[in-house]
């Protein structure tokens, strides 16, 4: 992986009296230099899991092709790949960089370096310094987000391998943070839509951590990670020893609240429908949404409504 090191950024902070135009040439030429290490990113991504990653990938290159000239597509791709990095960090698919005592000591690093403003200390701050100045093109601010998705990872960070469980508020406070009001209130500002529309796609979102939840259950907790909230591990007779031990898939309670999480699920989609109702998004915004958030979490979640639990347990 490449950013176990660091790369001298090329010079783009003096642009700022520079026409437009120029700036621009300037950031792409930037951001083609850091091809090697999108690449090397994307292909840890693909090698971990094809059919999970594949299609979003495409999704990214694809909006940045339609995307021209503009600097939204640049910045999804170097943002995205930045922070696809310190997530794999925080749950333990990528090795610790040196220097480091752990993935929370990491992602705390990371916090430091935007709130400081300091000088990018590695590939991955490189990759977010230019991120945040592709962004200031079109006028947009993304510290919240980032600043919420850090956060949540380093929740995820200090929580790896210790098989704690959170009660419901912990779980949807945690999630909240990283899925509604950092990934979907930043994607909305990638695709110039309204933040403030945040509230409608949040049943969607939600509806997609269930997806995710259930989709990479045997991966969660197989490194430690229980998402089932303390209330249903108490109604439904689920412990973290029976987690911990791997032998779970016949355990009746535990198939029960899969059921549940994806009649939820599907119920929380139709909720999606209603609400966004009169509200009117860009064809492209419509598209990703429809592709990115809600065809696949819908197909899982109706088979595992419907009992068949084949794709939690052998993915």
């Amino acid at each position: 992986m490449k950013f176990l090191g660091k790369k001298d950024a090329p010079e783009t902070d003096s642009l700022s009296q520079e026409s437009p135009e120029k700036r621009l040439v300037a950031l792409r030429e930037e951001a083609d230099s850091y091809a090697d290490v999108r690449e090397a990113v994307f292909k840890q991504m693909l090698e971990r899991n094809g059919p999970k990653y594949k299609w979003f990938i495409v999704g990214i290159r694809f909006f940045k092709l339609l995307s021209g000239s503009s600097p939204r597509g640049q910045f999804l791709e170097n943002y995205y790949t930045a922070m696809r990095y310190i997530d794999d960090i925080a749950d333990g698919d990528a090795p610790l960089p040196p220097g480091y005592n752990d993935g929370e000591d990491y992602i705390s690093k990371k916090l430091e370096y935007i709130e400081s403003g300091t000088p990018p200390a590695d590939d991955c701050e490189n990759l977010l310094a230019l991120s945040f100045k592709l962004a200031k093109e079109f006028n947009v601010d993304f510290s919240q987000e980032t600043d919420d998705i850090l956060r949540s990872l380093q929740f995820d960070a200090r929580r790896r391998g210790k098989y704690q469980i959170f009660s419901e508020q912990e779980l949807k406070d945690h999630f909240f943070m990283l899925d509604i009001r950092g990934t979907v209130r930043g994607d909305l500002k990638v695709f110039n839509e309204s933040p403030e529309h945040y509230d409608i796609l949040q049943p969607l979102g939600e509806a997609d951590r269930i997806h995710y939840n259930l989709r990479d259950f045997k991966e969660d907790v197989s490194v430690g990670f229980i998402n089932i909230p303390a209330e249903d591990c108490a109604r439904l007779g689920i412990t973290a020893d029976i987690l911990k031990s791997g032998e779970y898939t016949g355990h009746q309670g535990l198939r029960a609240w899969f059921k549940e999480q994806a009649e939820k699920g599907l119920a929380l989609i139709e909720k999606y429908h209603e609400k966004r109702k009169g509200v009117r998004f860009q064809p492209v915004t419509q598209m990703a949404i429809k592709l990115g958030f809600e065809i696949e979490a819908k197909n899982f979640m109706t088979s595992v409504a419907k009992g068949d639990f084949t794709k939690i347990f052998e993915s």
